[in-house]
């Protein structure tokens, strides 16, 4: 790459959140949040406790289908980003689509209160780094209905906690 389209880049990565699309291919490149909701934090518990049951910690999305609802059947894959409790394995070096592992520790604590997760991140969607996070506990995560805007749709924009209560809930 040329030091002047190096630069070009670096300029849009730093503007991103003003010019919100792309000068080049108009994709969307404003920072976006994503956010975790009560229900499936319920279905993670329902998981986990499966995966207890059989004494294992990893699985594929179809031998847990039962105990997710659709909404947390295809926000599941979303838990990757949030607090080290669901990650990806890696068999011979790479991921398998939808094959998962529970990290059993992390979680216990998660579920006991005494460790956080983010309930809201903010991505930068260049990078896809994970720019800012809101830390939870299990009993604080919000309704899904909180997250969704009068005509039903999710609200992307919303703060899921107010900033006031970002330092109490750390």
């Amino acid at each position: 790459m040329t030091p002047e389209n190096l630069a070009i880049k670096q300029k849009v990565h730093e503007l991103r959140n003003k010019i919100k699309h792309c000068p080049f291919c108009n994709s969307c490149i404003e920072d976006r949040k994503v956010a975790l909701y009560k229900e499936l934090i319920d279905a993670l518990y329902r998981v986990y406790c499966w995966l207890g049951q059989k004494r294992k910690h990893d699985f594929e999305m179809k031998e847990i289908r039962h105990l997710l609802g659709r909404n947390e059947y295809a926000r599941f894959g979303d838990l990757v980003r949030f607090g080290g409790l669901i990650y990806k394995p890696k068999l011979y070096g790479k991921t398998k689509k939808a094959y998962y592992g529970l990290n059993m520790a992390r979680a216990k604590e998660f579920f006991a209160g005494t460790r956080t997760i983010p309930v809201q991140i903010t991505l930068d969607q260049i990078t896809n780094d994970i720019v800012s996070e809101v830390p939870c506990h299990v009993y604080d995560f919000p309704k899904l209905a909180t997250l969704l805007r009068q005509d039903g749709l999710y609200d992307y924009e919303k703060d899921v906690l107010p900033p006031q209560l970002w330092s109490e809930n750390k």
